[in-house]
């Protein structure tokens, strides 16, 4: 994920590029498969039915597998908008984009979204907490690094203007000089 941000608008993006090339992997691997269960082999004749029914049903898992993976991670594009009040949020992903708006009064804040992965560790998406008490997911990519997550609420709430930053003031007695400590 990365922020760019100008005087009035604050984009997020997220471009999961990796899991997008492991699903083509997946796909490109399982077609081989299933073209050469269904003829496409130079020696088709001289196997059973049984390996290329075996062949094919390996190929046509391989594809959906590959196809999932894609799916469950579209591109993300978040563009919050100050003048205009609202946060835009676009995904494009294997079926087309989808476009959804957001004023700043139907959200309550940026935030973490803790999940567990397969082995119980924790790992952090950021999320929407709207108003009527709905979660949304930002992110497909979740992290096991909370604090690279929370960079992106803060930042996001802090530009929203829906949270107070918080700040913290310690001061040393050997930075200041004498004069200022009376």
């Amino acid at each position: 994920m990365k922020a760019i941000q100008t005087e009035n608008e604050l984009i997020l993006e997220e471009t999961p590029g990796c899991l997008w090339i492991f699903g083509m992997f997946f796909v490109c691997i399982g077609a081989v498969f299933v073209y050469g269960s269904l003829g496409g082999l130079t020696d088709y004749e001289r196997h059973t039915a049984w390996t290329l029914a075996l062949a094919f049903l390996m190929g046509s898992s391989a594809i959906a597998v590959g196809i999932r993976i894609i799916y469950r991670a579209p591109i993300t594009k978040v563009v919050i908008n100050r003048i205009e009040d609202t946060v835009l949020m676009t995904r494009y992903g294997l079926f087309g984009k989808q476009i959804t708006a957001y004023y700043f009064d139907e959200i309550e804040q940026f935030c973490l979204v803790a999940e567990k992965d397969d082995e119980g560790t924790d790992i952090w998406s950021v999320g929407i907490q709207m108003t009527n008490g709905e979660m949304i997911i930002v992110t497909s990519s979740a992290s096991h690094f909370e604090d690279y997550e929370r960079r992106y609420v803060f930042q996001t709430n802090e530009f929203m203007r829906k949270q107070i930053p918080p700040a913290q003031m310690i001061l040393d007695s050997e930075d200041e000089e004498d004069a200022e400590m009376r």
